[in-house]
């Protein structure tokens, strides 16, 4: 299983949080970061969870079309920012065995989090940076099970947009 975490894009600066619409850039920035990865790696996507914020939920909506994949979008309130990544790291551990990749596009500090216990085993805050429409392909080497409740997983690739020239 392959899982992509996005972060979404830049958004404007408003309240409240939760409906913080992305700015003209945020929705280049998905352009921008779309255009520089290879459809085929999103082959096998079965779903693409998004926070329920506007600005995850804009994100997921522009690079499912970017990426022309056919995954359904499914809001999920469990990867809100401050929610626990234990919590969704346990979710995402539950659909492991379906064979199927999956995206998650949410924020931080639960981007963050999620990847450092997903590839360390435990939350060590931001050893995984992600900027603002930054992609993380990470791929499970073994399931979970008594050794590892989540699988163990290793890092493909961490792209942002800011490093990446037109």
């Amino acid at each position: 299983m392959k899982l992509f975490l996005l972060r979404h894009a830049q958004a404007n600066d408003t309240w409240p949080d939760s409906d913080r619409a992305l700015t003209r850039f945020g929705e280049e920035q998905v352009g921008k970061l779309c255009r520089i990865l290879e459809k085929r790696e999103f082959e096998n996507v079965a779903q693409i969870w998004h926070s329920p914020f506007a600005r995850a939920a804009r994100t997921a909506e522009i690079f499912k079309e970017c990426m022309n994949l056919q995954a359904p979008l499914v809001p999920s309130p469990e990867i809100r920012p401050d929610e626990n990544p234990h919590a969704a790291a346990r979710m995402i551990a539950s659909v492991s065995c379906f064979g199927r990749d999956l995206i998650v596009v949410s924020h931080n500090p639960l981007l963050e989090n999620l990847s450092d216990i997903l590839l360390n085993g435990e939350k060590r805050g931001g050893k995984t940076a992600f900027g603002k429409c930054s992609i993380a392909a990470l791929t499970m080497q073994s399931p979970p099970s008594q050794d590892g409740e989540y699988g163990f997983w290793s890092l493909d690739f961490l792209i942002s947009p800011s490093v990446i020239s037109d």
